[in-house]
């Protein structure tokens, strides 16, 4: 079975080498200590889960760990 993925390529994109790589996510994520967790808000989480919803973005293949605080 074939999977769909979205394979970014800095090299393609029109603004390589430009003041956009600056703030550019694909920058943030490649640039990142790879054992380093990606922090998103609560907020930026429901936004990611809709877009999933609406077919706009894939499944998370990693699983979603929650850590309530301690009272």
């Amino acid at each position: 079975m074939r999977e769909n993925y979205l394979s970014v390529d800095c090299e393609s994109c029109p603004l390589l080498e430009t003041t956009a790589c600056e703030d550019c996510l694909v920058t943030f994520i490649c640039d990142r200590d790879p054992r380093a967790a990606v922090v998103i808000s609560l907020d930026e989480w429901r936004s990611m889960k809709s877009m999933t919803k609406a077919g706009l973005l894939p499944e998370l293949r990693n699983p979603v760990i929650t850590i309530q605080k301690s009272r």
